[in-house]
């Protein structure tokens, strides 16, 4: 009986112990974390996007992934009809940072986009958003564009990669003859 009193004893203290708060739950780690990654995209035997990430982490619940320090390359689509001023070849986009889903096919570059055209265009914008199913990119944030034989910039910005076309809108101001 004496053995039995005790345990209750130590039962009882234990409960009656200062409440532990439990642990403020905080967003769950990745699934899965990659360095130094080498990214291949597919549409059937078509790679339609290739690329690297210092660092890539997957979330396989929500389908969603995010990339530091990244470097996308869209390859020029031949068979595509283009407008005439579109880009031509393929397309560079690099961001410090990168976040998308794969079941939706979309991804946003923030922190600083590049994007780079085989033309010899660069456009620079703080965060830009594409549509992969789409074939569209667009930014909301302000766009500055050199490109050759002019210089670009405007409120916002959409890219039709599909049709080749830019369309920038808010206040746009264009300086012809490349200067800077």
């Amino acid at each position: 009986m004496p053995r039995l009193l005790f345990s209750s004893f130590l039962v009882l203290l234990a409960a009656c112990g200062p409440r532990r708060e439990p642990a403020a739950t905080s967003e769950s780690p990745p699934q899965v974390v990659l360095q130094g990654v080498q990214l291949q995209s597919f549409e059937g035997d078509q790679l339609v996007l290739a690329g690297r990430a210092d660092r890539l982490t997957y979330q396989r619940t929500e389908g969603a992934v995010t990339a530091t320090n990244t470097l996308l390359r869209l390859p020029s689509r031949r068979d595509t009809q283009r407008a005439p001023s579109g880009p031509r070849g393929g397309m560079e986009i690099r961001a410090p940072m990168m976040e998308g889903s794969l079941s939706s096919r979309q991804l946003t570059g923030s922190g600083g986009v590049v994007i780079r055209t085989a033309d010899g265009s660069v456009a620079r914008t703080p965060r830009a958003t594409y549509d992969a199913p789409a074939q569209h990119a667009q930014g909301r944030e302000g766009v500055a564009i050199q490109a050759p034989g002019y210089a670009l910039r405007a409120d916002s910005f959409d890219l039709s990669l599909e049709e080749g076309t830019f369309t920038f809108e808010g206040n746009t101001q264009t300086v012809v003859g490349g200067a800077r």
